[in-house]
């Protein structure tokens, strides 16, 4: 395995590649890397795991066009604001607007100082529900102090009650969405899930000093300049972004569409994104009940629970060692078995769209880490390879050190956080 090396590719401009914090995101100089490496200007690449569109940045400053796809409405979202080049001339002139308007709605320091040991009443959130248009997040005391609540849905009105442009708007609500977490009682470091840990308890009985405005405020400067090397180097190339499943990219994309596929799937039951976002969905729209919640929680990809009516689970596999896997996870449980059949069914029949979406001997990239899947290594190329044995050829295998992919923690499944592995194959 050859190892690769991108040092020069780091070149220091951020562009929109940090305007939110998302598990498990490619590294940038990576993907220029890459995108160097297996295409050229012109092409047509296809991340069918965009996840917050690290890759369709990339691609859109090095003049390649590229398709993102996700399951996710937050990544969706976000990947739409960070790969669509928006003057940040007008983005001053919109912000200080926005910010004139704020204004008269904020808090005063000294009320800030004084909730650092102290709250509303809960009673608030209730009384001004409909008038602020506050989530009906269950139990939303538990995940926000109350004027906490009432901050953000008063920040999140006045954004909408401008009547910007609508790329200028989304991209404030993008900067909204990116302190939501920060400004809540979660623990802003785990990646895994949600939780308000032993750690954040005690920063609030010390005293936690909670602005949502001034989250705000901070985070549209520091992304407006990004978004300045943004449209400063944007190339004239197609970005699009539309949300859907992997494993139903036809109903997407027409056939031999694309020149070269750079994708990172999604890790088998190591990160919760639909419980990680669950708070962002909420405020921004995306979800409105637990009933769309759940709705929504049995389209993600390595999920840990699958219902066992779930077709995929009817799927059979010719490869012996996808087939231990399955029978590891058998004597274990048949939820853990349920987990392991329907996230390879689901990567296999995505690999089998994946080559359709492709040119004729096109190349598919695909950057993976190993992991540990009921206590028992798995190897994630071979797994690769093996799914994709049927459509595809190995064309090569890389490696790489991981390079703070926010991974700060022991995920759920025992990933290898330390090495990445590029597995490059060649459409049958």
């Amino acid at each position: 395995m050859s190892q690769l090396s991108f040092a020069r590719y780091r070149h220091g401009l951020r562009f929109t590649h940090y305007l939110f914090r998302f598990p498990a995101k490619f590294h940038p100089p990576a993907i220029r890397c890459l995108i160097d490496r297996y295409t050229k200007p012109g092409d047509i690449i296809l991340d069918p795991f965009c996840g917050s569109g690290t890759l369709l940045v990339e691609a859109l400053v090095s003049g390649r066009h590229a398709f993102g796809l996700d399951i996710d409405p937050i990544a969706t979202f976000i990947s739409r604001v960070k790969s669509r080049p928006i003057s940040p001339d007008l983005l001053d002139k919109r912000f200080a607007t926005l910010l004139s308007s704020l204004r008269p709605i904020r808090r005063s320091d000294a009320d800030y100082d004084r909730l650092m040991h102290d709250d509303l009443s809960v009673s608030a959130i209730k009384q001004w529900q409909k008038a602020l248009a506050i989530p009906d997040i269950l139990n939303i005391g538990h995940w926000f102090r109350t004027y906490v609540t009432l901050d953000l849905a008063k920040l999140k009105r006045s954004i909408l009650e401008q009547n910007f442009e609508p790329e200028a708007t989304k991209f404030f609500l993008a900067c909204f969405a990116s302190v939501i977490r920060n400004a809540s009682n979660a623990d802003p470091v785990p990646v895994s899930g949600l939780e308000v840990t032993a750690h954040m308890r005690r920063l609030d009985k010390l005293g936690r000093r909670i602005d949502p405005f001034a989250l705000f405020e901070s985070r549209v400067k520091r992304e407006i300049k990004g978004m300045r090397q943004l449209w400063d180097n944007a190339k004239e190339v197609t970005i699009r972004v539309a949300r859907g499943d992997a494993a139903t990219l036809r109903s997407t994309l027409a056939a031999d569409d694309v020149d070269v596929v750079i994708t990172s799937p999604p890790y088998n039951t190591a990160v919760d994104y639909y419980r990680r976002h669950m708070l962002e969905m909420y405020w921004l729209g995306f979800v409105r009940s637990q009933e769309d919640r759940l709705t929504l929680s049995q389209r993600y990809l390595g999920r840990a629970r699958v219902r066992d009516t779930n077709r995929r689970l009817k799927r059979e596999f010719k490869s012996a060692y996808v087939n231990r896997l399955i029978a590891h996870a058998r004597r274990i449980s048949s939820v853990r078995e349920n987990a392991v059949r329907h996230y390879c069914a689901s990567m296999q029949q995505g690999l089998d769209q994946t080559a359709d979406s492709l040119k004729r001997r096109g190349r598919a990239v695909f950057v993976v880490g190993n992991a540990k899947w009921n206590g028992k290594k798995v190897r994630a190329t071979k797994l690769l390879i093996e799914l994709a044995q049927d459509r595809f050829n190995v064309e090569d295998s890389l490696s790489y050190p991981s390079q703070n992919r926010y991974m700060s923690y022991s995920r759920n499944n025992g990933a290898d956080v330390n090495r990445e592995h590029v597995v490059v194959l060649r459409k049958k």
